[in-house]
């Protein structure tokens, strides 16, 4: 009797585990179509690890908040889009914070309160509390005033969820103290955790293509078969910096740059994108501009001649695409000066990076509208930070012979 009470109990509890684990499974699966972090269940925990604020995270995973804070995610809730939503409705407002801070609590209730949140962020343009400080003003705003924020990704009704603990396999219910364990996925390591936001639908296309099409372009290059996600390169070692077409010295890690004399001794330069695992660069927004100029010399410009690594589009009854010039993944082009000016004694070669080409063009476009003042404020200082982030990637002199 006493035995096969025993195994009754243990089949009872491996019962009870399977449907948790698949109630865990059902969620994963599920994980962005109700992306809610509020505790809805009953949990003895405490009022820091109910607060989903990134400040209060950051008291026990300081590394991982220093790295965010520096990060788009971190600016996510930008001025450049709030700056917009005077003229919209409270739904199409949310619909952008779909991806730019897509929590439920994070979505608006009513057009006031949008209308709110451009006098908000005048105040805090920056969203987050620099040192972490659970007493600054800032970590009292409103969750999204965070953006992209630890608990869009990791937390589900109150449960935390993240990659398996370094060095293992093992995923499910993983035990401790704090906030009642994590739940461990491999998807946190996978490209298709990243889907909802950089992976535009089809319904998107233009000229075929989604107007973001990153995972996609990821999926048709070798990256994809050798297994290599977007967390390797955008997360390497787990780091929570996102660095991208922002960041110089990661942009240039990605790409093989040369110039030489070809075999019809025209003046060239390489640019082989060997690192980076969709099209360089990707999106709408950047433009990556190649320039050579002939010196005499005296270092005076006579020639220049450009081209231009974009994809460029605009509305007209509709969005067009008016070119698409990207560099697609493991593709090597020539960039190769034709009958430079005979008193050219050298050319100079250099790649320029403009990440927010297309808003630029936004900006200034709602400027010249001459909006109320919390708008203009807000695009103003979106336009001045845009300028800020142009850089000049490579340079390099070339003699003619």
């Amino acid at each position: 009797m006493l035995l096969r009470n025993v195994l009754n109990m243990l089949v009872i509890t491996l019962i009870g585990i399977l449907l948790m684990a698949a109630g865990w499974q059902s969620m994963l699966n599920a994980y962005w179509d109700e992306p809610i972090a509020t505790v809805t269940q009953n949990h003895d925990w405490s009022a820091l690890e109910k607060n989903m604020r990134p400040e209060a995270c950051a008291q026990c995973h300081e590394s991982q908040f220093n790295d965010w804070k520096q990060s788009l995610h971190a600016k996510a809730y930008s001025p450049g889009m709030v700056g917009q939503f005077a003229d919209m409705r409270h739904e199409a407002g949310s619909d952008c914070l779909r991806c730019h801070a897509p929590l439920e609590q994070q979505l608006f209730d009513s057009d006031s309160q949008m209308l709110t949140s451009l006098k908000t962020l005048r105040q805090f343009p920056q969203g987050v509390s620099q040192d972490a400080g659970l007493e600054a003003n800032e970590a009292r705003l409103l969750l999204r005033h965070s953006g992209v924020s630890c608990a869009v990704c990791h937390v589900r009704q109150g449960q935390r969820f993240g990659s398996p603990r370094k060095g293992s396999e093992q995923e499910g219910l993983m035990a401790g103290e704090a906030h009642g364990g994590f739940i461990a996925s491999k998807k946190f390591e996978q490209s298709s955790f990243c889907t909802e936001c950089h992976q535009f639908p089809q319904a998107y296309a233009i000229n075929g293509k989604p107007l973001e099409n990153t995972v996609k372009e990821w999926q048709q290059s070798r990256f994809a078969e050798e297994g290599k996600h977007c967390q390797s390169c955008h997360m390497p070692d787990r780091k929570h910096q996102f660095k991208g077409i922002h960041d110089k010295a990661f942009t240039r890690a990605g790409l093989d740059i040369t110039v030489f004399i070809n075999q019809d001794d025209m003046p060239t330069l390489q640019m082989t994108s060997q690192r980076i695992g969709h099209a360089f660069p990707t999106y709408v927004t950047p433009k990556v501009t190649v320039q050579a100029k002939a010196l005499d010399k005296l270092g005076k410009v006579l020639q220049t001649w450009q081209w231009d690594m974009v994809r460029e589009v605009y509305f007209d009854d509709g969005w067009q695409e008016k070119r698409d010039t990207r560099l697609m993944p493991d593709e090597t082009r020539m960039f190769a000066i034709h009958t430079p000016n005979h008193q050219a004694v050298q050319v100079l070669f250099e790649v320029q990076v403009v990440p927010d080409q297309f808003y630029k063009g936004i900006y200034k476009s709602l400027l010249l509208d001459n909006p109320q003042s919390d708008v203009k404020a807000l695009i103003q200082r979106a336009l001045q930070d845009a300028e800020h982030n142009d850089y000049l990637l490579y340079t390099e002199r070339l003699m003619i012979p």
